[in-house]
């Protein structure tokens, strides 16, 4: 019964950690770093790199997984970790983090966070009416749709 007791007790635990990072994420303040780092990295200093960026070495590359690695490890309280064991842990970071080297998989995630933000944007975005009227719009005004 006490084991039972425990489970839930890290279950509460587990569920509360989620909701406190989720209103993180979703806070408006966070929206804005998020934006302005993004910013930052599409546009260095307001303007576009006018040379191509260096590629980075092997050495560079694996530094920065592992960095990587490293910080996934520290996001999530070490209670998963001790429930897990910590070599079953890092491999489980380490596979996600493989995951994530494929670009098929990365454009996938991009439009399926993309496809979520709109939504979340415009919420009348799965509405019918929404789209038909939409759609008739963007006809009447040709040079959009190629916009």
């Amino acid at each position: 019964m006490n084991t039972f007791k425990r489970i839930g007790w890290c279950e509460t635990k587990i569920v509360e950690w989620l909701d406190v990072s989720v209103a993180n994420l979703t806070c408006t303040s966070y929206w804005v770093a998020y934006l302005q780092v993004i910013q930052e990295a599409v546009w260095p200093g307001g303007a576009l790199p006018t040379e191509p960026v260096l590629e980075r070495s092997q050495q560079e590359k694996d530094d920065t997984r592992q960095q990587a690695l490293h910080c996934l490890m520290r996001l999530i309280p070490d209670l998963l970790s001790d429930m897990l064991g910590s070599d079953k842990y890092k491999l489980s970071w380490q596979t996600a983090l493989d995951s994530l080297q494929d670009p098929y998989i990365n454009r996938h995630l991009v439009y399926c966070i993309f496809d979520l933000l709109l939504e979340f944007l415009v919420p009348e975005i799965p509405e019918e009416d929404f789209q038909t009227s939409l759609l008739q719009t963007l006809s009447k005004n040709p040079e959009k749709l190629l916009a």
